[in-house]
């Protein structure tokens, strides 16, 4: 099973222990995430503006480990705010492991990206942003 680990450990923010707990839970209760757990090999910036906050997720293989502020040389990062990122985890995943935008909590993701209130660095990425989109969406 994969492993995540706060770098900070009982230290670590509310973000960094949020984003770790999230993605932990995830994977543990639907064991197919596990093979875009392990497919991402890469490091992923979440730059959260209104809470003055990064976090990098660095993806290794069977382990993740989260570290505080913006660290490595990410492949995706993705500024937003708390609320726009909490809405990024209700993005449903359909056909063909796909994110669905079509429906309300999709359009919003798309709204976010068009005023700019969600910035994708690296987008070129796809198959990275979709497995991070399918590793992170709860519904």
């Amino acid at each position: 099973m994969p492993e995540v680990v706060l770098a900070s450990g009982d230290e670590a923010s509310g973000l960094a222990t949020m984003l770790g707990t999230l993605l932990a839970q995830n994977v543990e209760r639907h064991p197919e995430k596990y093979r875009d757990f392990r497919s991402v090999n890469a490091a992923v910036v979440f730059d959260i503006t209104d809470l003055g906050s990064a976090v990098t997720l660095r993806f290794d293989g069977d382990t993740c480990t989260v570290l505080e502020g913006a660290v490595d040389r990410p492949r995706l990062r993705l500024r937003t705010d708390s609320a726009t990122l909490m809405g990024l985890s209700q993005v449903r995943i359909g056909a063909l492991g796909l994110p669905n935008y079509v429906d309300p909590a999709g359009r919003a993701v798309l709204q976010a990206m068009a005023s700019g209130k969600l910035r994708i660095q690296g987008i070129r990425h796809l198959a990275t942003l979709n497995r991070v989109t399918r590793l992170f969406s709860v519904v």
